[in-house]
């Protein structure tokens, strides 16, 4: 062999390799972000209400916290709902008012709390079951610019909600 071709079969050697290389970096798992704007938020609260006979709605309360960035909540679903929406309540006048809201965001500022009496809930609309004191209800939670967060709400009792 001539020190060309030693040189020529050197270079293809190591080009295999880094092919090699590039082709088994490419089919592997991405690594999980670590970036902090990319971090799911935090339940730490969340329940929803047992429904009377015949309901066809229900809401739904959770609080979120994030530890760094900023979030929007975008909508909800569940296999239990036709639908969930994001919901404001108010009491203006001595009269309830509700209206749909496209999103909700939160930050480390501003977490995001759910309480009945007034304020932000999730509805769920065109219920397939009765909902019950014990039962868990599945829900994922949709957020913009980042993946859906699965939860399991449980259904309280009234009395766990409501102390004299």
């Amino acid at each position: 062999m001539t020190r060309l071709s030693r040189a020529s079969l050197m270079l293809a050697i190591a080009m295999s390799g880094i092919l090699w290389m590039r082709t088994d970096a490419s089919t592997a798992t991405p690594p999980v972000a670590t970036d902090p704007m990319l971090e799911n938020p935090v339940l730490e609260d969340a329940f929803a209400l047992p429904t009377p006979p015949g309901a066809t709605t229900a809401a739904l309360y959770i609080t979120l916290s994030l530890p760094r960035g900023k979030v929007t909540l975008t909508g909800a679903s569940s296999p239990v709902a036709q639908s969930i929406e994001l919901h404001e309540m108010q009491m203006r006048e001595g009269r309830m008012h509700m209206r749909q809201l496209g999103h909700l965001t939160l930050s480390p500022e501003s977490p995001l709390e759910m309480r009945p009496g007034g304020g932000p809930h999730l509805m769920l609309t065109g219920l397939t079951q009765p909902i019950s004191s014990g039962d868990e209800i599945p829900v994922t939670l949709h957020f913009q610019a980042r993946p859906d967060q699965q939860i399991r709400v449980p259904v309280k009792d009234y009395s766990d909600i409501f102390t004299p």
